[in-house]
């Protein structure tokens, strides 16, 4: 297979491999729910944990892909709240040769009112502009060279006029990846980027809250022909909206960590995105040859036969950026199954820098700290200070994930 197609397909089988692995394990011990404060939460560990609080109750849902196919199938599954209402699913765009952006979904699921939802937003492949194009390459070019670069992005096209309001870094999806990923070789190496950004708008009146997740798979090419060549590959864009003061991370991470990729669609899926990049590969090949007869009259056949040698090596070189290698599926989910556990269970491990002890404490609040007094305290608050907020001296923990 020609080297442009290589990393693609090693990132395209990443996402549906992690997107298909589940656990099944029995519910974990949840973290005891503390006493609040206006600046978060103290939690005791010498009181009796309190029994677990009721969630929303969840649903699976199943997106289809109508047309893509001989016959419709189930592309995805996913948790929703109970009682909103699913709408869309794969949408194909056979007309454009990037293998990458031939599909994407077209779905979001909305509460009774309207005021709630989730969404899958446009995924997108493309070269880096500013690192070099290759001709040969299909793939449009763009700026975006992050994660938090190509959500931006995303905004600005899907939520015209919203507010970017923070942004974090996701290194546990990018762990999740990253363990799988081949080693580099032959000038080609790939990596991952994610993050999650949280932007503000108005909607019918109401402010509103939005966290858009994602992780985008990098693949550089350093060859002494073409030079160096970046790509990046989205994975889709899963975002949840709440009014302001409503939106629940640990909502948007649990409907996360449910999407499951239909294994017999993601096989399909592959296969036809390699039937693309063959037959694209065969157009180009086509051209080149038409190329020589048309100059053969005008260079002498030495000069010819060099010519032709380059660019077929340079065809090569270009398909490493999509194809190196596919993953299996089966080792991805042993290797990435324990990490997503602690996630699953709604709990954050935590580690104090200054005993090195470990203590799991939910993962609803993004900083804890120590307090001297033997308690923990939760906070959403960046700025946060125990002496300061509450008169008791600590010292931060530190995510262990």
């Amino acid at each position: 297979m020609p080297r442009h197609a290589v990393l693609f397909l090693c990132g395209l089988s990443l996402s549906i491999a992690l997107l298909s692995c589940g656990s099944d394990d029995p519910a974990l011990p949840r973290a005891a729910a503390g006493t609040p404060h206006g600046k978060g939460v103290f939690v005791d560990p010498r009181a009796p944990a309190p029994p677990a609080p009721a969630q929303a109750a969840l649903v699976t849902v199943q997106i289809p892909d109508a047309t893509g196919f001989a016959q419709p199938m189930t592309a995805m599954t996913l948790d929703i709240p109970a009682g909103w209402t699913a709408d869309g699913g794969v949408r194909w765009e056979r007309n454009v040769e990037c293998v990458g952006n031939m599909h994407g979904y077209v779905w979001n699921a909305t509460s009774r009112d309207g005021r709630h939802a989730v969404a899958l937003l446009p995924k997108l492949s493309w070269q880096v502009a500013r690192v070099g194009i290759v001709e040969m390459n299909p793939c449009p070019a763009a700026p975006m060279e992050s994660a938090r670069a190509y959500l931006e992005a995303v905004v600005q096209q899907a939520r015209p006029g919203a507010r970017v309001l923070s942004y974090r870094d996701r290194p546990d999806m990018v762990a999740e990846r990253a363990q799988a990923l081949p080693p580099a070789r032959d000038g080609v190496r790939g990596w991952y980027d994610a993050g999650e950004l949280l932007i503000g708008y108005p909607l019918q009146g109401v402010e509103m809250r939005e966290s858009l997740v994602t992780a985008v798979f990098f693949s550089e090419l350093r060859d002494p022909m073409i030079g160096v060549s970046l790509t990046g590959s989205a994975e889709t864009p899963l975002a949840l909206r709440a009014p302001d003061g409503e939106l629940d991370f640990a909502l948007l991470e649990r409907i996360r960590l449910s999407a499951r990729t239909d294994r017999g669609w993601g096989q399909q899926m592959l296969a036809a995105s390699q039937r693309a990049m063959q037959a694209h590969n065969l157009r180009q090949q086509t051209a080149i040859r038409t190329w020589h007869q048309a100059r053969m009259s005008e260079i002498s056949m030495n000069g010819i036969l060099e010519r032709g040698r380059i660019r077929m090596d340079t065809i090569k070189s270009v398909s490493a950026i999509h194809a190196a290698g596919v993953a299996s599926t089966a080792a991805t989910d042993a290797r990435i199954h324990a990490g997503r556990i602690d996630t699953i269970q709604e709990v954050q491990p935590w580690r104090d820098p200054s005993t090195g002890s470990q203590v799991d404490l939910s993962i609803h609040y993004r900083h804890a700290w120590q307090l001297d007094d033997g308690r923990q305290f939760l906070t959403n608050d960046p700025d946060f200070d125990p002496s300061r907020d509450l008169g008791i001296s600590g010292h931060a923990l530190e995510p262990v994930r």
